[in-house]
């Protein structure tokens, strides 16, 4: 069994609030490996080995523990640490609509809103690899791949580690930080992860870079500040011919031409009424990708407004209909996916493979680097 942990004597745990996506007010917790001790409100109770079910539930401002039905205490905090080498635990409601997922490491809940908060404090290491294998474990099987996410995926989640501070923890388990549905059970995933531990991305400067990725840049990344207004010297935009035949590469949406201009109108102001305008917004083309769309709009909102899956498409008229044939998934900023998945078929190293989509990087251990990126 392999087993992942965190460089240096001290372990590196990162708090990341899960089953954001879901309103709780039930949950079951119950032990699959190891040994939990529940603490709350500064109370350690009797340990708790397999199979013991722990029901959780909000009861105004406080916690509910209950086992087999009868109350263990009503508390504004409650925590369950594992205290063996390995500790797995399970958590579920069928009734609430709260899906099975099993974690490792400690689990902290408290009442927010009425509503359960559900915090994952993980091992860095081990919540790399479940984020790699909740974003890409069913898209390939190639160990060089999951070595390059798992190194970008480790690198962002240091770098964006108090995106949710005001909230009491670290990152969130939706797309909004990075993709998380708790354990990996993926061989390959867990053998990258472990092979690339403790290794980040960073500049010239011994800095780590927002390490973002999306799935397919459609033949060309974008630059960093046409999306986010913020330019960065190793998020350009830049020719990528590796993701061109992978299956997100194009798309196609047909739209009513009169639905298609009046939405251009009312939500751009654009200039449906002048005959050149007009025909440059029902005949747009790249060419390479652009910034703005017709009239100085830019094409991120486009794409936000009419949901399309990037900015880098274009446009034509046919039977009263407008057909927008894009490339691409995604902001199309950093590291390409598939285009990355394609590099590490043709035997590309996933060290060479970071170079590429981060120009003018370097790897390096987070525990070598000189500077507090995490609050004490």
């Amino acid at each position: 069994m392999l087993v992942l942990t965190s460089l240096g004597s001290k372990a590196l745990n990162l708090d990341i609030g899960i089953y954001q996506g879901f309103d709780v007010i039930e949950i079951n917790f119950k032990v699959l490996q190891g040994r939990y001790v529940l603490e709350a409100d500064g109370r350690i109770f009797n340990a708790f080995n397999k199979d013991i079910v722990l029901n959780i539930t909000p009861l105004r401002d406080s916690v509910l523990v209950q086992i087999n039905h009868r109350n263990v205490g009503l508390f504004k905090e409650v925590a369950l640490y594992g205290r063996s080498f390995v500790n797995v635990f399970e958590l579920e409601n069928k009734k609430a609509g709260i899906p099975l997922r099993s974690y490792e490491d400690d689990l902290k809940i408290r009442v927010t809103k009425s509503k359960l908060l559900i915090i994952n404090s993980i091992d860095i290491e081990r919540y790399v690899a479940g984020v790699v294998q909740a974003e890409s474990g069913g898209s390939t099987s190639n160990p060089q791949f999951f070595q390059v996410q798992s190194v970008s995926c480790r690198t962002y989640a240091l770098v964006n580690v108090q995106k949710h501070a005001v909230d009491g923890f670290h990152l969130c388990d939706e797309v909004h930080c990075q993709y998380y549905l708790g354990k990996a059970t993926l061989e390959n995933v867990i053998k990258a992860t472990l092979s690339t531990s403790g290794e980040v991305v960073v500049d010239t400067n011994d800095q780590m870079i927002n390490a973002v990725f999306h799935s397919n840049c459609g033949g060309q990344t974008v630059n960093a500040q046409e999306v986010w207004s913020t330019s960065k010297s190793y998020l350009i935009s830049q020719p990528d011919s590796f993701c061109h035949n992978a299956s997100k590469a194009r798309w196609e949406v047909t739209l009513d031409s009169a639905v298609f201009v009046e939405k251009l109108e009312q939500y751009f102001h654009y200039p449906i009424h002048d005959s050149l305008s007009l025909d440059s917004a029902l005949h747009f083309h790249q060419p390479y990708r652009l910034q703005y769309f017709g009239a100085k709009v830019p094409l991120k909102l486009v794409r936000k407004e009419f949901g399309l899956k990037s900015t880098y498409f274009e446009t034509d008229i046919k039977n009263g209909k407008v057909r927008i044939s894009g490339k691409g998934f995604g902001h199309g900023i950093g590291l390409c996916q598939q285009g990355a998945i394609e590099m590490a078929n043709r035997g590309y190293t996933y060290k060479s493979i970071l170079r590429y989509y981060y120009p003018g990087t370097h790897l390096n251990l987070y525990t070598s680097l000189k500077y507090p990126f995490i609050p004490n």
